[in-house]
């Protein structure tokens, strides 16, 4: 999800070849997880959870946090609040 927002940011900001060049570049440098089949159910599952208890989610904040259930890594963010109440997840939240 991260990736796909960063290639519709420069889109939509009508970079060129070049450019998108150089991010696809930058971005061979760091490892993209794939999306599989339980990543789609933990994605559906923390959504419908959130959706069932009056808070949703969004589905790129899902995808996010989706793809570190699934892959038990910890989530760092800035935005935490968004994150608080999704049972089982690890969260960082850097100090500036």
């Amino acid at each position: 999800m991260t990736v796909a927002e960063l290639f519709q940011w420069a889109i939509l900001r009508q970079w060129g070849d070049r450019r998108l060049a150089q991010l696809e570049q930058y971005l061979s440098n760091y490892l993209i997880v794939p999306v599989d089949q339980p990543l789609c159910r933990e994605w559906a599952k923390v959504r419908a959870d959130r959706q069932s208890a009056g808070r949703p989610i969004s589905p790129q904040d899902a995808w996010i946090a989706a793809t570190a259930l699934r892959h038990d890594l910890s989530l760092v963010t800035h935005n935490s609040k968004d994150f608080l109440e999704i049972p089982n997840l690890r969260l960082i939240t850097p100090s500036l």
